[in-house]
């Protein structure tokens, strides 16, 4: 019984292997898009409602891919509209890092003559079960 699912096992193997997967398509794909279409986000609704979801993306990202992090932590509005996500003006986005801590993105609204007021906080954490 043992040989013949080793013998089984061996012709998958070799069907798999004898297959030449085609990956070319990928180098025509726009991988660090949040959206199929851009999103332009123009009120504090849309942005609590939309903005969230892109976020969770950004920083899931950012624990897999060195150069996203590093491109993330530096220029977090300008990754977001590269992804095809666009803000007001008055919205800055703060990406922060610190050592022991899981990163966190904090999305302010800048008003004119007074403080940044917090409109969101996300923080991605990971949790194992069994």
């Amino acid at each position: 019984m043992f040989e013949k699912l080793k013998k089984g096992f061996r012709r998958i193997n070799d069907l798999v292997r004898s297959r030449k997967v085609d990956l070319d398509y990928l180098d025509e794909q726009d991988l660090s898009r949040f959206s199929e279409q851009d999103m332009i986000l123009e009120s504090e609704h849309q942005i609590q409602k939309y903005l969230p979801e892109v976020l969770g993306q950004a920083l899931a990202r950012t624990w897999i891919d060195k150069r996203f992090l590093d491109a993330f932590y530096n220029y977090p509005v300008e990754v977001l509209e590269r992804g095809g996500v666009y803000l007001p003006d008055s919205v800055s986005v703060e990406f922060k890092k610190e050592k022991n801590e899981r990163p966190k993105v904090i999305v302010f609204e800048n008003k004119k003559n007074s403080k940044k007021r917090k409109l969101l906080e996300l923080k991605l954490v990971m949790v194992a079960e069994q």
